[in-house]
């Protein structure tokens, strides 16, 4: 999951960049910050940055995803088919009846 942590930081600290420079920029139009729409527009401001970007990272965590989901259903499927043709799996197969 190293894919999940580095698009997440790279979010963060695309936030808090972005909060950093709308906090100073309000602050030299309006001699004093508004903290609640300073937050909102470094919101709106970082999101759009973040897609345009961190695609290559958000591309990379999906894939990741993916692949994981994938391996994840056919493990389901092989374990179904074998339940399936009467293998044994393991879970409540102790109790046979004759």
């Amino acid at each position: 999951m190293k894919e999940f942590w580095i698009y997440t930081g790279l979010r963060l600290l695309s936030l808090v960049a972005t909060f950093g420079i709308v906090a100073g920029i309000w602050s030299l139009v309006a001699g004093e910050v508004n903290i609640f729409y300073s937050v909102i527009l470094a919101f709106l401001i970082s999101g759009a940055l973040s897609f345009f970007v961190l695609d290559p990272q958000r591309r990379a965590l999906a894939e990741k995803v993916e692949a994981r989901a994938a391996k994840a259903v056919e493990a389901s499927r092989a374990k179904e088919d074998s339940e399936i043709d009467g293998e044994p799996t393991g879970e409540g197969d102790s109790q046979k009846v004759s």
